[in-house]
């Protein structure tokens, strides 16, 4: 009679221990069909990674105001079946930029808008070197397996860091553009950042209305005539 009680036991203590593993372990089915990816309706999407500092993430403002999820939503506006990523990031300078390009390039975009340089002028760097950065930049993503198309916005120097550094440091962006064969887009012009109601209190970085205006005046045309190659 003991013996059968102890069985009973046995038998229901391995009961609870399977019934145990199985809910720890394998239970729930719908965890192993939800592969963590992009979903459907955006895997056939062309890739647009805008690569920066604060003034691709949005400093100030929520990331919807930013300039790549306006971009995003100016171009499936127009039809274009389009992920913009926000790969900005606040403070950083062309070589801390070159120093992220191997994980970009691993994203496998299919354009990439790089807009660097401001913190670099700010710190009034060695053009030298912010110039070295930028074409390495460019280097690495143009001789990568996917070969992203660039597209590169035009910075401006503040005037603090002195009229000939401003004037070298605004020239080198179109000898960039020049050399490397990639499209040079505006993007910190007087039109629009001389006007204070397109800038945040700081005077540095655009507010929403700034980035929609050169949104819809300037990058968006010049991603759309790349999308239509």
């Amino acid at each position: 009679m003991k013996m059968d009680i102890k069985i009973k036991i046995a038998v229901g203590l391995l009961v609870i221990a399977l019934v145990f593993g199985f809910v720890l372990f394998g239970g729930d089915s719908s965890q192993e069909k939800a592969p963590a990816t992009q979903s459907s309706s955006t895997a056939t999407d062309t890739k647009i990674i805008a690569f920066g500092d604060s003034l691709t993430a949005g400093y100030g403002l929520p990331a919807a105001s930013a300039y790549p999820a306006q971009l995003e939503a100016t171009l499936k506006e127009s039809g274009y079946q389009v992920t913009v990523i926000n790969a900005g990031v606040s403070g950083e300078t062309t070589r801390g930029n070159l120093e992220r390009v191997p994980f970009i390039i691993s994203q496998k975009p299919s354009v990439v808008i790089i807009g660097i340089g401001g913190n670099d002028a700010l710190r009034a760097l060695p053009l030298e070197d912010t110039e070295a950065n930028i074409k390495e930049t460019i280097s690495l993503f143009k001789n990568s397996e996917a070969k992203p198309t660039i597209l590169l916005l035009q910075m401006q120097a503040p005037l603090n860091a002195g009229l000939s550094y401003k004037r070298q440091f605004d020239g080198m962006y179109e000898r960039l553009a020049e050399e490397n064969d990639i499209t040079l887009v505006p993007f910190l012009t007087a039109e629009l950042f001389l006007n204070s109601e397109n800038k945040l209190s700081d005077g540095i970085h655009y507010n929403e209305l700034g980035y929609q205006k050169a949104v819809q005046k300037y990058i968006a045309p010049a991603v759309e005539e790349v999308l239509e190659e």
